[in-house]
């Protein structure tokens, strides 16, 4: 890999800002994010739908979380011109591979191994996106928060920081920095 200059500088975290991070109560950037942690709330699952939780419009950040509570991976929706928060999580929740890293590692971390421990038969056409979306739909859900007014930039670099572990929680197991596989 090569570093270019200050283009990988942006994504690193010093320890003064991990220590301000943890001792700041869930604010990162002026931007509380409780809500993407507390344990105390119950997650959505990815099986509601989720236009029931989800406004229509707006920037979003959201954790996913398996079934016991583990901090799988972290994201952002509505960054493009439309701000249309719901499609990333309708485009995870339907588990098709293509165009969605998250159920390309659903699928890698989850549904593979699976596949090969029980030397599964030959895997028909669409028959991995439908597992995709049936073991998310089953074993995930996820918290969010919705942020009207913020720049694509400054959301990502917020999900830069979480991606490093953040409030006492490691990095997310798929998603995370360094890589948590």
């Amino acid at each position: 890999m090569i570093a270019e200059g200050n283009r990988l500088d942006r994504f690193m975290v010093d320890e003064e800002e991990i220590d301000e991070m943890i001792n700041s109560n869930y604010v990162i950037n002026e931007i509380d994010l409780s809500n993407l942690f507390d344990l105390n709330k119950n997650p959505i699952s990815f099986m509601d739908d989720h236009t029931e939780h989800i406004p229509e419009y707006g920037s979003m950040i959201y954790t996913v979380w398996d079934s016991d509570d583990k901090f799988i991976y972290v994201g952002v929706g509505g960054v493009g011109k439309r701000k249309d928060p719901r499609s990333r999580i309708n485009q995870h929740r339907n588990g098709g591979r293509s165009g969605d890293q998250f159920c390309v590692y659903i699928q890698d971390y989850f549904i593979i191994p699976d596949l090969l421990r029980k030397n599964h038969p030959k895997i028909k056409k669409g028959s991995l996106d439908k597992m995709t979306k049936d073991y998310i739909q089953k074993h995930l859900s996820y918290r969010f928060i919705i942020i009207k007014d913020i720049k694509r930039k400054e959301l990502i670099n917020v999900e830069e920081k979480i991606k490093r572990g953040v409030f006492g929680f490691s990095p997310p197991v798929l998603n995370g920095v360094p890589d948590s596989w």
